[in-house]
């Protein structure tokens, strides 16, 4: 059998970045951080989040393609 691709594993990381941060915007856990005593911020700072591991993930597929 062969190894995955370098393609295939990057989008297997792509995959759960986007489930992940489904879950964290969409289900019911969203009602953890939302309570009104929560600072205005903190969906921003999530967002923040999960833009820098998806751009941690891309530069370290780039820095392994060269």
């Amino acid at each position: 059998m062969r190894a995955p691709s370098a393609n295939v594993k990057f989008l297997d990381l792509v995959l759960v970045i986007f489930v992940a941060a489904a879950f964290l915007f969409a289900s019911p856990v969203h009602l953890l951080w939302m309570t009104p005593e929560a600072p205005w911020y903190v969906p921003y700072l999530i967002w923040l989040g999960v833009i820098v591991v998806t751009g941690v993930v891309h530069h370290r597929r780039h820095r392994d393609e060269l």
